[in-house]
């Protein structure tokens, strides 16, 4: 059957990874700005991530901005949960990460994305887990801190280092579902060296055509010859590759073999005169 026009292009969770997704959970820290809320929804659901957890956060309902900025995923906002305990909104969790931009005093270690994310999605595949992100003044407060199994946080610059909490829950959800999916609608190329026999052809027919056009020196091919070798082979080729170089030297040959057809009725017209 055909696939529709209508899907896209794009990723979709692998299914051995559907499970795991369904046991990640995102958790909001009193955040004042139904903005912010909307704007997670709609990442959490290019990510293909739908338990949004929400504790003790402002109202987003549609009447609010929250519905404008989640861009056709307010259903994740619906389907919230809301919680006005910290403690009670990690209940029932195997691994709860919390996400912090200050490090020193009682925040001595911090994983970053690429570390901390492998191990959150293998422990998905037993249990519920959460990552868990602090309100938009000051983030998550040490008690809070406290509860979680792991504290992560994100490389940015330390002149500026604060994120905008959408975006720090942008960058998570872009980790977690790069380890979940795989390409659908398209295929990433497949590459292949060309092998050794058909590299060879090729650097015979570029000798031919360098030596037909007087760019080669008829005694000692092989001095600039090493050097061509070199430039090519520093470019990883596969098949495709070879037949362009050879398609390029095909047309150089044929107009040397032209010019030189050319020259060679020239000269003849004058000997004849």
């Amino acid at each position: 059957m055909r696939p529709s026009r209508r899907v896209q292009r794009g990723f979709r969770v692998h299914p051995d990874w559907e499970p795991a997704l369904e046991n990640v959970q995102i958790v909001m820290m009193g955040i004042t700005h139904p903005g912010n809320i909307g704007a997670v929804a709609r990442v959490m659901k290019n990510m293909a991530l739908k338990k949004l957890i929400l504790v003790s956060s402002t109202e987003c309902g549609p009447e609010t901005d929250a519905f404008a900025m989640s861009s056709g995923a307010y259903d994740i906002i619906q389907s919230a949960v809301f919680h006005d305990d910290p403690a009670k909104a990690l209940e029932g969790t195997v691994m709860a990460v919390g996400t912090s931009a200050r490090l020193g005093g009682k925040r001595l270690y911090a994983g970053t994305p690429d570390a901390v994310i492998p191990e959150l999605m293998a422990r998905a595949a037993a249990g519920p887990v959460a990552i868990v992100f602090g309100r938009e003044s000051r983030g998550l407060t040490n008690e809070e801190l406290k509860l979680c199994t792991h504290h992560m946080i994100i490389p940015s610059d330390a002149e500026f280092a604060s994120m905008n909490v959408a975006q720090a829950v942008t960058v998570t959800a872009y980790e977690i579902f790069k380890t979940a999916s795989r390409p659908v609608g398209f295929q990433a190329k497949k590459f292949r060296h060309a092998s050794a026999e058909v590299r060879e052809e090729m650097y015979d027919h570029v000798q031919q055509v360098l030596l037909s056009a007087g760019f080669l020196e008829e005694s000692n091919p092989l001095r600039m010859m090493r050097d061509i070798r070199r430039i090519l082979n520093s470019a990883e080729m596969d098949d495709r590759d070879v037949k362009i170089i050879r398609g390029i030297f095909r047309k150089i040959g044929n107009a040397v073999r032209i010019q030189r057809k050319k020259a060679a009725a020239a000269l003849e017209k004058v000997e004849k005169e």
